[in-house]
């Protein structure tokens, strides 16, 4: 039986900044930034799966990363977490299913203050499952509760 998904991604704004137009470092909030792919679960090396597609953070981020001065504004209907599917497929027509899950989270400490990004900001990103099963609502439930136990400040709905 194969498993429901091959890998956990995380995307947003890496260590090297760029603007969709190539221009390295920040530029302000008003700008868009390319996204990238920051880390996975299991790692290419050790995963017994071909590794995720390497255009995968744009197809989960499509407009790009925003930085911005607050995380989720109960005042700003954009500022919520977003529940998305995704179908892309490949060159010999095999399809990869990802579900996500995009928000705000703040900033790395690391990268405000290598690039000078104000404290507290916050910038878009992106948590996906990648599978070669449809089964869009298991893995947006699952990505849901990683999400909540990961990020989002209420905690578990679960008893753990």
């Amino acid at each position: 039986m194969p498993q429901i998904f091959e890998y956990f991604v995380v995307c947003g704004i890496g260590p090297e900044i760029r603007t969709l137009d190539g221009s390295r470092g920040y530029h302000g909030t008003d700008t868009m930034y390319l996204p990238a792919l920051l880390d996975q679960y299991p790692h290419s090396n050790n995963s017994l799966y071909p590794p995720p597609p390497p255009q995968l953070s744009t197809c989960v981020l499509p407009a790009g990363v925003q930085f911005h001065s607050s995380g989720c504004d109960s005042n700003d209907l954009t500022s919520f977490p977003r529940s998305y599917p995704i179908v892309l497929t490949e060159g010999d027509g095999s399809k990869i299913y990802v579900s996500c899950i995009a928000f705000r989270d703040r900033v790395c400490e690391d990268i405000a203050e290598a690039y000078r990004i104000p404290a507290d900001s916050f910038a878009d990103k992106c948590i996906c499952l990648v599978s070669r099963s449809p089964s869009f609502r298991i893995l947006r439930e699952a990505l849901e509760e990683i999400y909540i136990l990961c990020f989002a400040t209420s905690g578990s709905r679960y008893n753990v």
